[in-house]
């Protein structure tokens, strides 16, 4: 058993939204709208649980990954024999926020479940489910499906660059016109320097001892030029943290 190495993977803005309801009695209900319960105040309790619960993701569940988060809210809504629950949260980080949207929102009604227990004994937590999730590969992913690729490499370096871009499901040729030069020698293009800076701030954030020349991309006429520094770790690196990103360029 192990967690997801999310190692190399670039730090993105995320966010996650995730909703639970609760079924309850009309008199349970009409007790907590009058803040009747024994136990007290129900929405206001469930909302700083879901909210306390979203911070501790890391300690309950096993495998994810102690992140950091920069937003967290609970809204709750209580209708006609149900109450609902719903969780925004949000941050900066290599993955997340969906279990933690998740978490909050099933603490948040375990909240509600063990408040109102001695009044109603037909609750039952209906659904929990995540609504939104937005940030790193699920925004800006995408293949290379259908791109005509070339690759400058030596051999030592060849093999890994294609089946990197096989799985990003690429066509490689071997000569004629291409879409996309990859190369581990020094091209003559326009770079996009702003893209390169960002892609070589994270690779050395990840491989500081390996980092020399570096990644630089950008247009030779209408042809994306991706040259690699010869180095089997910095290849890896990129294609594992900005493979998917390629497709957008």
């Amino acid at each position: 058993m192990r967690t997801v190495d999310v190692s190399t993977k670039p730090e993105t803005f995320r966010l996650a939204k995730a909703y639970g309801r609760i079924s309850l009695g009309e008199e349970t209900i009409r007790k907590i709208l009058e803040g009747c319960v024994p136990k007290g105040d129900v929405l206001s309790a469930c909302k700083l649980a879901g909210i306390m619960a979203s911070k501790r993701t890391g300690e309950l569940l096993p495998f994810c990954h102690p992140i950091p988060l920069e937003h967290v809210e609970v809204e709750v809504k209580v209708g006609e024999g149900f109450l609902e629950v719903f969780s925004t949260v949000l941050g900066t980080s290599k993955t997340g926020y969906e279990m933690e949207a998740l978490t909050a929102v099933s603490v948040a009604l375990l909240t509600v479940y063990d408040m109102c227990k001695g009044l109603d004994s037909s609750m039952v937590i209906e659904e929990i489910k995540l609504l939104e999730k937005h940030g790193g590969k699920s925004q800006w992913s995408k293949s290379l499906e259908g791109k005509k690729v070339f690759i400058k490499a030596e051999q030592e370096h060849r093999p890994l660059i294609e089946e990197y871009l096989r799985k990003l499901s690429a066509q490689v040729v071997e000569d004629g016109e291409s879409q996309i030069i990859f190369t581990t020698q020094k091209e003559d293009f326009d770079e996009l320097f702003g893209i390169s800076s960002v892609i070589n701030n994270h690779l050395f954030s990840v491989l500081p001892s390996e980092l020399r020349d570096g990644v630089r991309i950008g247009r030779k006429e209408r042809i994306l030029v991706v040259q690699l520094e010869p180095s089997e770790k910095l290849i890896r690196a990129f294609f594992e943290s900005f493979g998917e990103f390629l497709g957008n360029l």
